[in-house]
């Protein structure tokens, strides 16, 4: 199946007072390249993210956000050192009594003393918020594929189109390569008998046919034809491979546009030379969009 390299995914959740929120972007590369942005307290989970997001994308520069807002309060617990607050508690009495002081420590003051009450993350709760987190990964990635996939229906389209054209044209080649030959025979004919009629010489026929052999050997296209319609095929079976294929295309275009190059270059034929030049015009035109396919 074709797929574009180039798509977007996003995902959205809400979980008490946070929300989560993952955008997933692809763009063109030669390799595969994911990058990705967690916020501070959860980039021990970038590989992981990395991993799952590489599931879904063969090729391509993938970039993938990651934003929280708001604090979790399932991802973590208050803790109290009571202990310290007995201590201190029984040192306000004792002062108090000791200095003859109206009010002793109180709970507001008690709490905010530094080291009374502290917040300790759960492992519990973090594998929770953890595996949320991945689940929203993974739906912003099926995202991206669903818009890849998408994408790649319309690339498949339009290189199937072109390439029937050029299979169309190819067979045109096979017609008109003895017709070149023929032509030049029969200019080779009639330019010798314009010269006889001017200088009387016998006419060397087998001086002629020599020089027709040698012509049809100089220009014998025979073989770039049976290569252009292998590549054909095998581009053709590329467009229906489940693995990713952009590479694969993109080399088969350089072999077809080579041999339309030295089609071209053979051809003494106007008919040959026309569709060779329409070929290779038709290649550009797919190597365009070969550079968005996976």
């Amino acid at each position: 199946m074709v797929r574009s390299m180039t798509g977007y995914g996003r995902q959205e959740d809400s979980r008490g007072t946070v929300r989560l929120t993952v955008e997933i972007r692809a763009v063109n590369h030669r390799y595969s390249e994911i990058q990705v942005r967690l916020p501070k307290a959860w980039s021990m989970l970038e590989d992981q993210v990395r991993k799952l997001v590489s599931q879904y994308v063969r090729r391509g520069r993938v970039d993938v956000t990651i934003a929280i807002d708001g604090k979790s309060q399932a991802a973590s617990a208050i803790d109290i050192d009571w202990q310290m607050a007995e201590q201190l508690v029984s040192l306000s009495r004792m002062m108090a009594e000791r200095f003859s002081l109206e009010s002793p420590l109180g709970v507001k003051e008690l709490l905010l003393f530094p080291g009374v009450i502290h917040t300790k993350e759960t492992a519990d709760d973090h594998d929770e918020v953890a595996e949320w987190l991945l689940d929203q990964v993974r739906t912003a990635a099926i995202d991206l594929l669903s818009m890849k996939e998408a994408e790649g229906k319309q690339l498949y389209a339009d290189l199937s189109s072109r390439l029937a054209q050029i299979q169309a044209w190819v067979a045109e080649l096979q017609q008109l390569a003895p017709m070149g030959i023929e032509e030049h025979r029969t200019r080779l004919q009639q330019r010798l008998g314009e010269w006889a009629s001017q200088v009387p010489f016998e006419l060397d026929l087998a001086r002629v046919a020599q020089e027709v052999a040698f012509f049809a050997d100089k220009s014998d296209i025979s073989e770039e034809i049976t290569r252009l319609e292998s590549h054909c095929l095998q581009f053709a079976k590329q467009l229906t491979a489940s693995e990713a294929i952009g590479r694969k295309l993109d080399f088969l275009l350089q072999e077809m546009n080579r041999e339309a190059n030295t089609i071209a270059s053979k051809a003494n034929y106007l008919p040959i030379a026309h569709l060779a030049v329409e070929i290779k015009t038709e290649l550009e035109k797919m190597r365009e969009q070969v550079q968005n396919v996976e």
